[in-house]
Order: C-alpha cells, then structure tokens, then sequence
C-alpha cells in the first residue's frame, strides 16, 4: 500500500518537473514573439508617417485602438517614433523632424501638412 501511494507521488513530481522544464522555454518564446511583433509594429507605423508625407493627402488620422495594445502609446518627436507598451518601449526613424505628438490606446489624432 505503501508503495503504491509513494509510485503516485514520485509520478506527480517528475511530471511536475517535466511541465517546469518545458514551461520556462515557452514561456520565453512567446516574450520573444512579443516584442519583435511590437518592434515590427513601430516599423510599420513609421512607414505609414513616412508614406503620408511622400502623399498627396493633406491629413493622416490615427486611431490608437486600431494600431496599439490596450495601455500603450505612441511618441513621435523629431525623427524619432517609441511605441511604449508597458515598461518596454519599441523605437523607430521617421523621415521628416515633427513637432512632439503623444497619443494612446484611446485617442485619435490627426496629423496635417499644413
């Protein structure tokens, strides 16, 4: 009976130790993932600026909602554009110098030529 129930408790522990030991590579993974699709999300929203100004449009709307994760904002100043999300922020180049322009998740901000 004994050994029965110490056969159940070596079981539990090894699978444990197996879930742990696949977990942690996982787990690491996936912040990979993350944050090279924030860093590609930063490059293609300096894309869009960029193709905005070799336009013939007068006026670019951006929808934070439609282009950033809840919590985050965008920072765009001089050549430079940070897409912060939480404590990590993901930079890009912009090609024209603009004035400092800060919008969130929840704002809508239009961008003019004039």
């Amino acid at each position: 009976m004994i050994e029965f129930t110490l056969s159940r408790v070596v079981l539990i522990i090894c699978g444990a130790a197996i879930l742990g030991t696949v977990f942690v590579p996982i787990q690491s993974l996936c912040e990979y993932r993350y944050d090279e699709s924030m860093s590609d999300a930063a490059d293609r929203i300096s894309f869009i600026i960029d193709e905005f100004w070799a336009s013939e449009a007068d006026t670019l709307t951006v929808r934070g909602w439609e282009i950033l994760p809840p919590g985050g904002y965008i920072e765009i100043e001089g050549h430079h554009l940070a897409v912060h999300a939480g404590d990590v922020s993901y930079r890009s180049l912009i090609s024209k110098e603009m004035d400092r322009v800060v919008f969130g998740y929840g704002d809508e901000v239009s961008i003019s030529k004039n």
